[in-house]
């Protein structure tokens, strides 16, 4: 199943009662040339929008990943290699997970409950 924790294991293992699903969104274009992300088109397309609130043929869904340090949550798209090292625990994007309740909680007081759910 996965999921990544820089944290070293302990004896005892912990109880695994929710369940994660990362977020996506749609992207169809970026204002911004300079964007990681503006090879999807480079330019604006008929019918899209740049944040995908629009549903379009062009959409490219795009994977958040969650990155969690001590309380603090934040989610990132093109994680680097030490992003995810120097994270407390990790979820890469477009992928589920069995969590902890410890690492549910964090998430639910970050406020990403839609994305928890209990087993």
């Amino acid at each position: 199943m996965g999921g990544g924790s820089n944290r070293l294991p302990s004896l005892e293992r912990k109880p695994v009662t929710y369940h994660l699903q990362t977020p996506w969104e749609n992207q169809t274009w970026i204002v911004d040339p300079a964007s990681d992300y503006a090879r999807l088109a480079g330019r604006p397309l008929a019918g899209g929008s740049p944040t995908g609130s629009q549903q379009f043929i062009t959409d490219v869904p795009r994977c958040l990943t969650f990155l969690i340090n001590g309380t603090t949550v934040t989610t990132n798209m093109t994680p680097s290699q030490d992003d995810l090292a120097d994270a407390d625990y990790y979820y890469l994007g477009g992928h589920e997970y069995d969590i902890p309740n410890d690492v549910a909680q964090i998430l639910i007081n970050a406020g990403y409950s839609d994305y928890v759910t209990l087993i």
